[in-house]
């Protein structure tokens, strides 16, 4: 199975700080993790605010280096225009951009704020810092 990892899953794995992800993690085959152009501009973003970005994405590049990068594409777009539509305003642009990008790719979602990607229609979330049951 294929998965999309939103950008705290991806911090929380360069950090390399909760078991129960590594576990999970580590379970995945080459090519089952993905994450969308925008949680890595988001990344990005965070690396060039850090005190040393250079040092920062190169402590990242092994997490970075697992995950399959793809484009938010057209599909994509379409799929985040009937998200935001029917969104209530107060979640973030990002957030809704991943999970469309997920959506149109048919990807369970993997984040640790399922509050903020919740009541999305078509949008399977699962959250693998916590224990599995």
């Amino acid at each position: 199975m294929r998965y999309m990892l939103d950008t705290n899953i991806c911090i929380y794995a360069m950090l390399n700080d909760n078991e129960h992800l590594d576990r999970r993690l580590g379970e995945c085959q080459t090519g089952d993790l993905l994450m969308s152009t925008i949680t890595l501009a988001e990344l990005e973003t965070g690396f060039a605010k850090s005190d040393d970005p250079a040092k920062a994405r190169k402590a990242a590049q092994a997490v970075l280096d697992a995950i399959t990068t793809v484009p938010f594409d057209a599909a994509a777009a379409r799929a985040f225009g009937r998200i935001q539509a029917a969104s209530p305003a107060k979640r973030g642009a990002y957030d809704r951009q991943i999970a469309a990008h997920a959506i149109s790719l048919g990807l369970v979602l993997v984040t640790n704020d399922e509050k903020d990607f919740g009541g999305i229609p078509g949008l399977t979330v699962e959250n693998w810092t916590m224990p599995s049951n």
